[in-house]
């Protein structure tokens, strides 16, 4: 571990030790990261960004002034920047530009690592009518034969109805000819050069090629200050994409003037119905006038008569001009039964109505119905921000409804004084000749009909000039054009440095998470955290195939581990049974009988008799590193059936001796306790130098334990990233638990680039040393004694 267990301190040293040993696996995934990289880069299509610049305008600043018709209020209603992106960004316009555009049909070329878009350069032309059913979105692959004949082919999986159809068919056409099945109907001509590639064409289908735009379509404020708007979109082809922005601009542009040509379209109509009516009716009081004059002779009227007519044109005029609100009072109310047309309404001040109350009621919902339409584009019913202009709506319609019955209700009693006022006007006739008082009331109605319909003509001129001078309510600044299209992707520079980075934090990842995971023994320094064991050596590891390497390599690294460990044993061979040595391990497979042959070979090497004891006697494997027969040996001297002189065995290294365990007993325990076995080893410790005794795992079984009680030095071999940390916890409270003389840890099967500074540099001098003719030779081999 590169953290210590006790002070949680990071071992930079021991860190950077163990990352060099795995150095070619930075080296590998470094390559593939950027290989994947490069590859990528080379081989996906450039994805760029289009961009258009919009600028909305200031309603209030266009058209002419209109002599009050529309003081403080536009053709149009006034709607935000926010109004304007949900309509850009909008299902049903973005339809309206792909049917524009005429995007019926794609072309592809089929590439190895995708399909490219043909748009712009496609091979073929396929015509085909609005009534012609095709199915959408399955390719058909179009291979030309001759000039005049091609292949059509199609294998795909189309879903009709919820359920799966398997289409698959291969029929020759003919250019210029209509190629008809149960699927298809089209005709296909060729535009341009064709190759040998594999192309393809479809059939969109128009509705989810609009919602593919509208998720990709990205309209944005420049910045809360200006009335601008940037509309960009990213795409692999960027003439498709020029194309589409252009349009959606110009149908915007389109939509937004057909919205206010609307509202002046309602009043020249409310105008034109009101002037046929007064047309009329001005045409037969004048042909009336005429008549009555050359009829009766009178062409002129009383001083008196004049007086009362001048009184009468008057209250006329105000009469019918309260019986026009009030028409348009009672138009209104039903108007706004209607309530998603209330933004195309007539403005009150088209008839005269200059109460500041109804006009602003009218404005303002004429302004949260275009609102609402707007954001209906592209929101759901029960978004709050419809669901607040809902509410808003409902406040201003019961507004305007309460306003319109009190001035239908005060129109009303005005019209009632008037009608009195007249009455009591035209009683003063009576005093006139008959003939005037007929020919004052001719006269009334022509005048008031001339000036009913002078103002009407007045109003309808107006309205005339607003809808001539109404402008789209965007302006587009820049176009979408190939010197503004920037490439967004993809990052070639980015890719390849993540490609590297990753190379490098993936191998740093997996080696950190597995040691931090990893209970295993690396190094001196977690040994020194977790015991007080003296380490008496570090055997490097074993890169022979020999069992014995200290034999037969005896000037190789390996063979001088061992001879550091022979020599330092003998500090600790001191006291009782000092020429008694037991090799532990915890578990196995941590290389103790390895240990045990190897060190009595070496010590057998330095001229002293030497005799290994096979006291595993539940898995023995001694026997194998000298290709010795375990058919006797301890349990059959114990049990009495041969004697010493028959077990002990020549191992073929002068001065070494061999006692196997023999066949493995029912009871080793039992056999190892007796008298017997204490006789053995003290007879064995009278005919040689040194006793090594290659023992049994000692957290398994009670063997190790009473055999380690002969030994005056008890070895414990730990084998690096084999032995767990617990075993060592285990270890400490067995060696005083049963109270075991000199004990010392050898460190098995070290690898100097996972070891640390220590063994690296021991490999190094070693090597060094060869090189230099020295001592070392890992190469050298000598015979067996």
């Amino acid at each position: 571990m590169l953290l210590d267990e006790d002070d949680k301190s990071f071992n930079f040293k021991e860190f950077l030790t163990k990352l060099m040993h795995y150095w070619y696996w930075f080296v590998i995934l470094v390559i593939i990261g950027v290989g994947a990289a490069f590859v990528y880069n080379k081989f996906t299509p450039p994805v760029y960004q289009v961009t258009s610049k919009l600028l909305v305008k200031d309603n209030n600043n266009n058209g002419a002034s209109l002599g009050g018709i529309f003081d403080s209020y536009s053709m149009k209603s006034n709607m935000v920047l926010a109004n304007h992106i949900g309509i850009l960004t909008s299902y049903n316009l973005n339809l309206e530009v792909i049917e524009r555009l005429g995007w019926y049909v794609s072309w592809y070329q089929k590439m190895p690592l995708g399909d490219y878009s043909l748009y712009g350069k496609e091979p073929f032309h396929v015509a085909f009518s609005p009534e012609d059913s095709n199915l959408k979105n399955v390719p058909v692959y179009i291979s030309q034969i001759n000039d005049s004949t091609y292949t059509a082919k199609v294998d795909a999986v189309v879903n009709i109805g919820g359920d799966d159809f398997e289409i698959n068919f291969e029929s020759k056409g003919k250019y210029g000819e209509k190629f008809e099945n149960n699927y298809f109907s089209f005709v296909v001509n060729p535009s341009g050069t064709i190759g040998k590639d594999a192309y393809y064409f479809i059939f969109n289908d128009l509705n989810k090629l609009a919602l593919g735009y509208v998720k990709k379509l990205d309209v944005t404020a420049v910045d809360d200050d200006a009335n601008l708007l940037n509309v960009m979109i990213n795409g692999d082809n960027t003439q498709k994409e020029i194309d589409f922005i252009n349009m959606l601009s110009t149908v915007y542009m389109q939509y937004t003037l057909k919205e206010q040509n609307q509202i002046s379209e309602n009043t020249i109509d409310f105008i034109d119905r009101q002037l046929s009516a007064v047309v009329d009716t001005l045409k037969t009081t004048n042909d009336q006038f005429t008549s009555y004059r050359s009829n009766k002779g009178v062409y002129d009227l009383s001083q008196k008569a004049e007086i009362i007519m001048q009184k009468l044109n008057e209250l006329d005029s105000r009469q019918s001009m309260a019986e026009m609100q009030l028409s348009y009072y009672e138009n209104l109310k039903k108007y706004m039964e209607d309530g998603e047309k209330m933004q195309n309404v007539t403005f009150p001040s088209v008839v005269g109505i200059t109460d500041s109350g109804l006009n602003n009621l009218v404005a303002k919902l004429s302004e949260l119905y275009s609102k609402k339409e707007a954001l209906s584009y592209s929101l759901q019913a029960k978004n709050p921000s419809l669901v607040v202009i809902d509410r808003e709506l409902e406040y201003t319609r019961k507004s305007l409804q309460e306003n319109l019955n009190n001035l239908v209700f005060n129109t009303q009693r005005e019209l009632d004084a008037l009608n009195r006022e007249i009455y009591q006007v035209k009683s003063q006739l009576s005093d006139v000749p008959k003939t005037e008082q007929d020919l004052v009331n001719i006269k009334r109605m022509v005048d008031l009909n001339n000036e009913l319909y002078n103002f009407l003509l007045q109003r309808r001129a107006e309205a005339q000039i607003t809808k001539a001078s109404n402008l789209p309510e965007i302006e587009v600044l820049d176009p979408a054009q190939s010197a503004t299209v920037s490439q967004i992707g993809p990052k070639s520079t980015i890719n390849l440095a993540l490609g590297f980075l990753l190379g490098i934090f993936i191998p740093l990842f997996v080696i950190i998470a597995v040691d931090y995971f990893d209970d295993s023994i690396y190094s001196k320094e977690q040994l020194a955290q977790l015991t007080s064991l003296p380490i008496v050596a570090d055997i490097i590891h074993n890169k022979f195939k020999d069992a014995i390497p200290v034999i037969k390599y005896t000037r190789s690294v390996i063979a001088e581990s061992f001879r550091k460990l022979r020599t330092n044993l003998t500090y600790m061979q001191k006291g009782d049974n000092k020429n008694v040595i037991a090799i532990h391990s915890s578990v196995p497979g941590e290389g103790k009988t390895f240990v045990a042959a190897n060190l009595a070979s070496v010590m057998a090497l330095n001229n002293r008799k030497v005799v290994l004891v096979g006291a595993d006697m539940r898995k023995p494997t001694t026997h194998q590193y000298f290709n010795l027969k375990n058919d006797i040996g301890i349990s059959t001297y114990l049990i009495g059936t041969h004697k010493l002189d028959e077990i002990i065995k020549p191992s073929g290294i002068e001065n070494l001796d061999i006692v196997l365990c023999g066949v493995i007993p029912p009871n080793p325990a039992d056999l190892l306790a007796s008298e017997e076995f204490d006789g053995l080893i003290e007879e064995l410790k009278s005919r040689y130098d040194v006793v090594v005794i290659d023992n049994s795992p000692f957290t398994l079984v009670a063997d190790a334990a009473i055999v380690g009680k002969h030994a005056g030095v008890n070895l414990f071999v730990a084998r690096q990233g084999y032995t767990h940390k617990k075993m060592i916890e285990v270890l400490n409270y067995n060696v005083e638990q049963y109270g075991l003389k000199k004990v010392g840890i050898v460190i098995n099967d070290v690898n100097p680039k996972k070891y640390g500074s220590y063994a690296t540099s021991y490999a190094s001098y070693a090597q060094s040393s060869f090189k230099s003719g020295g001592y070392f030779d890992d190469k050298l081999e000598v015979s067996k004694a």
